[in-house]
């Protein structure tokens, strides 16, 4: 058997005992729903937010560095800094498993039906797993739904409006609590629940990779910027008029970009991104231009970034801080 296919086969087995080995490479993650959240050895991450593997499909990414792969022994090979050759090897002795020459006597026909069986118990995975996450969506997008249509317009004194200095726009108000629509494909299919002092809550079990909440009418073939949190999109969109889609995170910049790509294939972005200078003044990844410039280039447009002045804090990241600073000295 060539030695890719050996790979392969390894990455097979590895995936369905992901369980058992990811603890064991890197012991301070966590499992949250399908996926694996630990911090990068590899960088020396303080904590974890941009380092995840996928316990469906094996791949794995650092939003960070931009490393990421396609199974657990590129993760593996990646993580002891090895080929992936000597990564499979590891694992297969870490699973009791043969590999390579280790192989006492093969039977290829007995490999292959291993394989495909394999193969199928992946697939069989992975259609169950997207089909369970598809209905919680489907739950979850009518659950929103009902929401929004009982809530009022937002009250303007809303602390969080106060203190973000921004207006109510398309918001509304359900009880104590702000709901901004989140959106795909033009429907609400989740709802970011923004508290008086600011706490934020997405529906759980939602929709979020791909959707963005608008801020203004989009145009076929305007420009439409694309940032990171609510705030933000309101304080672009009354400064400058433009259209604005809320992303919600800097990791879902892209998956939003694409989105709307697709739906406004006229339409000129911009992604207007966060920038964290506090964190790379201390060394840490500046995510939010990280994210923004990665979106951008993957995206094929242009990106802006707060403009700050000499004087302005570094502690302030995004377009909401500025203009809320900008305010707080006049």
């Amino acid at each position: 058997m060539p030695l890719h296919f050996d790979i392969q086969r390894i990455a097979d087995a590895a995936l369905l005992a992901a369980d058992q080995l990811l603890p064991d490479w890197l012991p301070d993650g966590t499992r949250k729903g399908k996926e694996f959240w630990p911090t990068n050895p590899v960088r020396g991450d303080r904590r974890p937010g941009s380092f995840s593997v996928n316990l469906t499909t094996g791949t794995w990414h650092d939003f960070a560095s931009g490393d990421k792969g396609g199974d657990l022994v590129s993760l593996l090979a990646y993580l002891r800094g090895c080929r992936q050759a000597d990564a499979a090897r590891m694992i297969a002795e870490q699973l009791g498993l043969p590999f390579g020459g280790d192989h006492p006597k093969r039977d290829m026909l007995a490999e292959e039906a291993e394989r495909q069986r394999i193969a199928r118990q992946r697939e069989q995975r992975q259609q169950q797993a997207e089909a369970e996450r598809q209905a919680g969506w489907d739950r979850t997008a009518v659950h929103a739904c009902h929401d929004f249509s009982l809530a009022g317009p937002a009250d303007p004194a809303f602390p969080y409006l106060v203190r973000k200095r921004i207006k109510p726009h398309h918001l509304r108000q359900l009880g104590d609590v702000l709901l901004a629509p989140i959106c795909w494909r033009g429907v609400v299919v989740n709802l970011q629940r923004i508290a008086a002092d600011g706490g934020k809550r997405f529906l759980p079990g939602g929709r979020i990779t791909g959707c963005y909440c608008p801020f203004g009418r989009i145009e076929v073939d305007g420009e439409l910027y694309l940032v990171e949190g609510i705030a933000t999109a309101a304080t672009l969109h009354e400064q400058t008029g433009k259209p604005v889609a809320a992303a919600m995170s800097s990791g879902n910049l892209l998956p939003a970009g694409r989105e709307l790509k697709r739906r406004y294939p006229e339409v000129r972005l911009i992604v207007g991104g966060d920038d964290d200078r506090a964190k790379e003044a201390e060394g840490q990844p500046n995510v939010g231009k990280l994210a923004a410039i990665h979106a951008a280039t993957q995206l094929g447009c242009g990106y802006v970034l707060p403009a700050w002045p000499d004087d302005a804090p570094l502690h302030l990241s995004d377009y909401n801080d500025l203009a809320v600073w900008r305010e707080g000295r006049v």
